[in-house]
């Protein structure tokens, strides 16, 4: 009786221990299902990372390619080299380089000239309170430029301004900019309506400089823009052969033909995204790469801001 109750006991032990070095395995099991995934999902980020970063200095060698156009001038316009580019799908973004790489990833490249924003470290009252509609904002960033005794580096520094709203800070990041030097002019061709204006061109001349960049096929399409190819009194002379409107004397034509306005851009932002199908993951990076002025010796063209946003699984 008593042996048969020891068998009994080590057999329910046997069977205890079993349970529990099964239940040991299974979160083993998982644990080590869980490090494959991280360890799966850490290399793909790594590598979309490096597919973004690598966008950017595609992006860059892009840039230099398109530095001099074939009539030998420099110019920079809406439907540029670096602006719109070859599309595999009719309905794609002309806006968007698409570069395949291997096992279904990609890279996609966006460029904006900086060039055509107004500059915002050098930007007087009155241009910051035409761009912003709002007087005391603008006296705001001139009174907090004053303040830094030094440009503002980064567009984010605008959000300590007093008065900063959101809206305000998204027109200010769109047609505001702090990487281009005072000493370059704002491009002709780039510039938004909303930096003519800010800028203290009437609506009229606001309206002559759109409607000959835009051509007859709108503002959409580039295959008949006019191109600003030289600044100065060119500009002028651009604008009486194609609209038929003389400037010359008046108020806007005296700011078309200042220092204020130019044809060309030395910065640019690109915005980078390396993509994976599988996992699905994705990193965007943005730089401000300037083409030309990196400095003397210094390499052209040079990444002088740079953003890495983080990781986005699909």
């Amino acid at each position: 009786m008593r042996r048969a109750e020891r068998r009994g006991s080590i057999l329910i032990i046997s069977l205890s221990l079993v349970a529990i070095l099964s239940i040991l395995a299974v979160a083993v099991a998982r644990q080590l299902s869980l490090d494959v995934r991280l360890t799966k999902y850490r290399l793909a980020h790594a590598q979309a990372a490096a597919l973004a970063r690598s966008g950017v200095y595609l992006a860059a060698q892009r840039l230099t390619r398109d530095a001099a156009e074939p009539d030998g001038k420099t110019y920079d316009w809406l439907g540029d080299e670096w602006a719109v580019f070859p599309r595999r799908d009719p309905e794609a973004d002309a806006g968007v380089w698409v570069v395949p790489a291997p096992d279904e990833a990609e890279v996609r490249i966006r460029i904006s000239d900086e060039g055509g924003k107004l500059r915002l470290n050098d930007a007087t009252l009155d241009q910051l309170g035409r761009l912003t509609a709002d007087d005391a904002v603008a006296q705001a960033i001139v009174e907090a430029r004053e303040a830094k005794g030094g440009p503002f580096a980064a567009p984010e520094e605008l959000g300590d301004v007093p008065g900063m709203t959101p809206e305000l800070y998204e027109t200010l990041q769109r047609h505001a900019s702090p990487y281009p030097a005072s000493t370059e002019p704002v491009n002709l061709n780039t510039a938004s309506a909303e930096v003519l204006r800010a800028a203290g061109l009437t609506e009229h001349a606001v309206q002559l400089v759109l409607a000959y960049r835009d051509g007859s096929d709108g503002a959409e399409a580039h295959e008949q823009d006019g191109v600003f190819t030289e600044a100065g009194l060119a500009i002028l002379q651009t604008l009486k052969d194609a609209e038929g409107v003389d400037l010359t004397g008046t108020e806007d034509g005296n700011l078309l033909s200042s220092g204020l306005f130019g044809v060309s851009s030395s910065v640019f932002t690109v915005a980078s995204e390396g993509a994976l199908g599988a996992p699905a993951v994705r990193v965007q990076v943005e730089a401000v790469v300037r083409r030309a002025g990196c400095g003397e010796g210094g390499p052209e063209p040079c990444i002088i801001a740079w953003r890495e946003r983080r990781a986005l699984e699909s």
